[in-house]
């Protein structure tokens, strides 16, 4: 798996992943939920489809928000993978 450079990393958040932002070597986004239960909805949803996928992001859950964040250990930054798992977890989000 190799690593994305920042310009190929830029090709990949727009228009896609124009949420999410590069930050500290990961994709993040920010999501903003109408509610607590909405956003714990929205944290399982993506566990699930991160399981079934066996690459797994960084949640975080407060009260009505939930950061995503996704990066590959094993190369320090972010690859396709990150890349393809982000997208994947924008659908879940709507």
């Amino acid at each position: 798996m190799k690593l994305l450079s920042e310009t190929e990393l830029l090709d990949c958040l727009s228009p896609e992943l124009a949420l999410w932002q590069f930050k500290d070597s990961a994709l993040e986004r920010v999501y903003r939920a109408g509610s607590y239960f909405e956003a714990l909805e929205k944290l399982n949803a993506i566990a699930r489809q991160a399981e079934s996928a066996n690459h797994h992001p960084e949640l975080t859950l407060n009260w009505k928000t939930l950061i995503i964040r996704y990066w590959t250990h094993t190369v320090g930054g972010v690859t396709t993978l990150d890349v393809e798992q982000a997208k994947a977890a924008e659908k879940l989000l709507g």
